[in-house]
């Protein structure tokens, strides 16, 4: 039968092996580990020296298209707005030049249709 020191240096033994074992397996880990976050750290710098002055111009291109397309439209809605005023005053005027064209063909003695009553033949 197996003693009590037979079993603990076996035992001991076995905890070597598999330290030794999980040390190969972490040490590379580590190792990767660290040149992952490097690697993140030049990404992060690289956002922050390249990419946002680049968002930042992007921001205020827009800005400007949208500041354009503001006084653009404002300017659309004075000249939609100048333009309906006139044409409303031309038809006003082109309509009042058309009664009063054909009122001077009406009198009392004679209608429209020249029969001597208002009232229309049918």
């Amino acid at each position: 039968m197996l003693d009590l020191n037979t079993i603990v240096v076996i035992s001991l033994a076995i905890l070597a092996v598999f330290s030794l074992i999980l040390i190969l397996v972490i040490i590379p880990l580590a190792l990767q580990f660290s040149r992952t976050l490097s690697a993140l750290q030049s990404l992060l710098d690289t956002v922050n020296n390249d990419v946002s002055p680049t968002v930042k111009d992007i921001k205020e291109s827009f800005y400007g298209v949208k500041n354009v397309l503001k006084s653009g439209t404002s300017l659309f809605e004075d000249r939609f707005s100048e333009t309906s005023v006139l044409f409303s005053s031309s038809m006003h005027g082109l309509l009042v030049g058309i009664k009063e064209y054909f009122a001077t063909c009406k009198t009392d003695e004679t209608g429209y249709n020249n029969n001597g009553s208002m009232n229309i033949r049918r």
